[in-house]
């Protein structure tokens, strides 16, 4: 095959074993799929194992930084590092090729620098950017809710994680349910029917009314917690039929949603800008850039050393990006298509592989065939339905 050497892809790591497994994954997919050079980019005396790639530039790093961040002071710095007059696309390691569109990336590119959008609005990246205890908190009320339900229905084995693969088919379900009225309407049709005899909802859900419970593949028996509300609300949590949330006694949500302000106050405190909080930011696991994207890269590199030394901020780069964009006022600027940065989140029973087209996904209302699907966290649980189909892809792909 020959490579087209005016545009590259470029990754970089540091460090541990397990980023240089995930590494090696993306860089086998992406050779099925591009005609483009594939650069790798890192600090060889840092790294636990071999990278399986020929095209490896060597770059010594401050000794005083650990590995994430050497890591991110590299990918700040490619445009002092790569040659000049290529337009590159930077991947995250986690970064998967699905198909030969992904070569097609190149073609948005709009200077200075061209980012894909992240899945959040800063107050809910907030919590993993900030040393605030927001998260911690978050947890623990969720972890609270999950020990009351299992006190009130001990003789059930309530799942305290999304691992449980019949349990991350009933979260989807009951999100449709929400989300999509004819779901809502089959479910209040049968509704009757399920006092007497359990009726089928769905291809994998049935419901069983007079035993209170879902039943998921016709094996795993889950209690419908709004029918044990009774028993639940001695544990301190009542459940508003209306609203279909649970409260504590006190009239409180019974979990915190998983978001603050603090990133926004750190980047008034940091950088002197007031950012809304509902500001839906740029992801940094994706993204164009040539020549004329240096002095974004220098903010950038300069915002993100600047916060190394703070332990405020968590070690990201995403923070210092969102400061930036708005330093030089691109808060506006155009964006990649999601398909060139598909962001898989494990914690989201909604997105899910099609069930009829082999290189689709379900996300709630939409379908989309990505031509990169970003795997930020769960990379390789082969119990995780996309995961699953990302490895058909790229087992069939020739």
């Amino acid at each position: 095959m020959k490579i087209d050497t005016n545009e590259a892809f470029v990754f970089v790591v540091c460090g541990k074993n397990e980023h240089i497994q995930t590494l090696n994954f993306s860089i086998h997919a992406l050779k099925k799929f591009s005609t483009k050079e594939i650069i790798v980019v890192t600090d060889l005396k840092r790294n636990e194992n071999q990278i399986n790639h020929h095209n490896i530039i060597h770059i010594d790093t401050p000794h005083e930084l650990n590995h994430h961040e050497a890591s991110i002071w590299i990918k700040t710095s490619l445009h002092r590092i790569l040659p000049k007059g290529k337009l590159y696309a930077y991947l995250d390691s986690d970064v998967i090729a699905l198909n030969s569109n992904c070569d097609k990336i190149f073609q948005f590119y709009k200077p200075p620098i061209t980012f894909a959008l992240d899945h959040k609005t800063i107050s809910y990246f907030s919590p993993y950017a900030i040393n605030c205890n927001c998260l911690n908190l978050y947890l623990h009320e969720k972890q609270t809710f999950e020990q009351a339900v299992s006190n009130a229905l001990f003789k059930y084995n309530f799942p305290a994680d999304y691992t449980n693969v019949f349990y991350r088919k009933l979260l989807k379900y009951t999100h449709l349910l929400y989300s999509k009225p004819s779901y809502l309407l089959k479910f209040i049709t049968v509704l009757p029917f399920s006092y007497f005899r359990p009726q089928q909802l769905t291809e994998n859900i049935a419901i069983d009314i007079k035993n209170k419970t879902w039943i998921i593949d016709e094996h795993f028996k889950y209690p419908i917690l709004a029918l044990y509300h009774k028993e639940i609300q001695k544990q301190g949590y009542r459940f508003s039929w209306i609203k279909r949330k649970w409260y504590d006694t006190h009239n409180r949500r019974y979990i915190r949603e998983n978001k603050c302000n603090h990133l926004k106050d750190q980047l008034m405190k940091d950088f002197g800008l007031d950012i809304p909080e509902n500001f839906h930011h740029w992801n940094g696991g994706v993204f164009l850039f040539d020549e004329q994207s240096h002095v974004f890269l220098d903010q950038w590199y300069n915002n993100t050393m600047k916060i190394f030394s703070n332990p405020i901020w968590k070690t990201r780069d995403q923070g210092t990006l969102i400061a930036t964009m708005f330093q030089l006022k691109l808060e506006k600027h155009p964006t990649l298509p999601e398909a060139f940065n598909f962001i898989a989140d494990f914690y989201k029973p909604h997105i899910y592989p099609h069930p009829h087209l082999s290189n689709y996904f379900i996300d709630g209302n939409k379908q989309i065939n990505p031509s990169f699907i970003h795997v930020y966290h769960q990379f390789g649980n082969q119990n995780w339905d996309v995961w699953q189909r990302i490895l058909q892809i790229i087992e069939f792909s020739t």
